[in-house]
């Protein structure tokens, strides 16, 4: 018998969206709708007015919602109709008269919230929510849509094994080609005739025209080259990923929305450029070419603009090569405040050339420290206070093969030649660690205690010296990309930043509302994971009913390489290293609970229990002590294995 015909839920790294980590099973169900007169057929029956609103049945079965203008909600069923704790698949489409903010409620927990959508036709919306209630409530906030048109509500309870993925900021991860982005969602292209295949979307400005598959100017006293409205058009506070090629014989060029020039766009440089900004557009969803000082010469060409998301997307993680893993980490904030633009760092006998080769995230963004003329210390800087911290810098060997991190009472010497740690400065630093990501480059980091404040440097070192002086001739130096500074005992994944310190909040995989898929008197829970570091913290994964009566953990703990499995009465604990790859299960029935790590029992329990399963997190059941690690798959059983089957599963 295959471990296949038993399992209820599998979690790995096989597909995603912003928010929803797919699992393999079960096959998502849908139950009957439990909505009446969703569609509006028969006058508003079953429907309410909420707060005051007005709700008017129209002649082609829809239904007119006029609002009393104020931050109420407007319609909702007339009887309740949610369960508690359940999960659901909502769709509806409604027709606004203005911009706003429509949202769907379930109490005061708001399941839908937007602002993107076309005033004055209809809009399609459907999304999947877990309720906390059992109201349920559509409408406007802050007053702004006054009235609305709502037709064919449909509601069904959903059942899936995906988890909910809450985050809330962008995270980077190495992808499946070995390069350091940002884990994203790409929607379908927006810009129309990108290529410009044909003479035609474009509304062109003076001096420009569109021939041989390029939109081409001589813009002499002319500020707008180009305008076009995408389809759909650009919407204010959403995420876009850019890329553009100019060719430019003279002046400057650059892109944006109605309201704002997009990051990094301008140029006065030949290329292809690519980009993540926010767009600030609210006027007329256009996109533009500009030329900042009237004196744009060259051509345009393959303009791609698509709304991205990056919040909330799980990080499908393939750092080393091979099969990919589920990426969580705690938050963290990176001080530094330009990571890639070096130039902007204080420097001393250092110059820096702004990309001058291919980075770890595959572009052409990585700057070279240069050590000037003469002897003496060769470093950029910037200042720090005092707290545990962990710094980090990629880096690749040039004519100098020597690396410095260091503040000014501890660091390290790294040697870019054969990617090892060389020696200390001054004092050693708590720990150093040396990533490899490819084409040259590792990541070099260092853990540090700072009594009191000082700088942090960064320097060009001849593996020779153990101090920060060396020897430049003004064209010798090493390259880097990345440099990061965060409060923390081990590194996490690249924060890029660019201006400000930026903050990654924590990974946060939950699932609740799915009682129907474990079993409370007999099962498995199966994880194969590892820790991010032996720090000495909880990270737990559990199932639960929600509350400290029933509940299994497995989880990393606070002693030393310690892997346990608690079953609310009990722990059991094996010592192994947390940080490779484990497999661990944990088995209970009506002989108890073992424990089983890497193809042998290592513990057992009589407790048995267990009642109220309906929810599998990546934390304790109160949502406290997540996860922080690697996860390769995450599996529950309905029914306890054989120990033949235990030992094939976690071998």
């Amino acid at each position: 018998m295959s471990l296949l015909d038993d399992v209820s839920i599998v979690v790995t790294p096989n597909g995603y969206k912003a928010g929803t980590l797919y699992g393999v099973l079960p096959t998502a169900i849908e139950g009957a709708d439990i909505i009446f007169n969703g569609d509006f057929a028969t006058n508003v029956n079953g429907w309410t007015d909420d707060s005051g609103a007005t709700l008017t049945w129209q002649s082609d079965s829809t239904c007119l919602v006029t609002t009393t203008g104020d931050n109420t909600f407007a319609i909702k069923p007339s009887t309740p109709v949610l369960l508690s704790n359940k999960q659901y698949k909502i769709s509806f489409r409604f027709k606004p008269n203005s911009t706003g903010t429509f949202r769907v409620r379930n109490a005061s927990n708001v399941m839908y919230s937007s602002t993107s959508f076309i005033v004055g036709d209809w809009n399609n919306v459907e999304f999947i929510a877990t309720s906390t209630s059992v109201y349920l409530e559509f409408g406007t906030t802050g007053g702004s849509i006054t009235n609305f048109y709502i037709d064919d509500i449909v509601v069904k309870e959903w059942t899936a094994s995906d988890m909910d993925v809450t985050r809330a900021t962008a995270g980077t991860r190495v992808d499946e080609n070995g390069l350091v982005n940002y884990a994203q969602v790409v929607g379908s292209e927006v810009v129309i005739n990108g290529d410009f295949d044909t003479d035609s979307n474009w509304a062109k400005g003076a001096n420009t025209t569109i021939s041989g598959g390029k939109l081409n100017s001589n813009s002499a006293g002319v500020y707008v080259i180009a305008s076009q409205v995408p389809s759909p058009y650009i919407f204010q506070n959403k995420v876009y990923k850019y890329s553009v090629t100019y060719t430019i014989t003279s002046g400057s060029v650059r892109l944006g929305d109605s309201n704002q020039v997009w990051a990094g766009s301008t140029q006065s440089t030949s290329g292809t450029y690519t980009n993540i900004v926010t767009s600030s557009s609210v006027a007329n969803g256009q996109i533009y070419f500009t030329s900042p000082s009237s004196d744009f010469v060259g051509s345009i060409d393959n303009v791609s603009v698509k709304e991205t998301d990056l919040n909330n997307v799980p990080r499908i993680d393939y750092t080393g090569g091979g099969c990919p893993h589920i990426l969580s980490e705690p938050q963290r904030t990176n001080l530094v405040t330009y990571s890639e633009d070096f130039g902007q760092w204080n420097k001393i006998g250092i110059t820096v050339t702004s990309n001058s080769l291919i980075s770890p995230d595959g572009t052409q963004n990585a700057g070279k420290l240069v050590a000037t003329s003469g002897a003496s210390n060769k470093i950029i800087y910037q200042s720090i206070s005092a707290n545990t911290y962990t710094a980090s810098v990629f880096a690749k060997k040039g004519e100098f093969e020597g690396l410095l991190i260091a503040t000014g009472t501890t660091g390290a010497f790294f040697n870019l030649n054969t990617n090892t740690y060389r020696t200390h400065y001054t004092s050693p630093p708590t720990s150093y660690k040396i990533e490899n990501y490819g084409n040259g480059w590792y990541r070099y980091s260092i853990t540090f205690t700072q009594s009191s404040s000082d700088n942090l440097y960064i320097g060009v070192n001849d593996n020779v010296s153990t101090t920060f002086a060396i020897t430049g001739n003004g064209t010798s130096g090493i390259y880097t990309f990345g440099a990061q500074l965060e409060e923390g005992s081990y590194p996490t994944s690249y924060i890029p930043t660019s201006g400000s310190t930026v903050t990654r909040n924590q990974d946060q995989f939950t699932r609740d509302g799915i009682s129907s898929l474990i079993n409370s008197t007999e099962g498995v829970l199966f994880a194969e994971m590892s820790a991010l570091a032996n720090d000495g913290t909880f990270r737990i994964i559990s199932l639960s009913d929600g509350t400290g009566s029933n509940r299994l953990w497995l989880y990393f703990t606070v002693g030393s390489n310690l892997i346990q499995v608690f079953d609310g009465t009990t722990i059991m604990a094996h010592t192994i290293d947390v940080t490779n790859m484990i497999k661990v299960a944990a088995v209970f029935d009506s002989n108890g609970t073992r424990m089983w790590v890497n193809g042998s029992q290592v513990g057992s329990n009589s407790y048995v229990g267990f009642s109220g399963f309906d929810r599998l997190n990546f934390s304790s059941e109160s949502g406290s002590n997540n996860f922080f690690g690697k996860i390769k798959q995450v599996q529950v059983y309905k029914t306890a294995l054989t120990d033949a089957q235990l030992t094939a599963l976690t071998s």
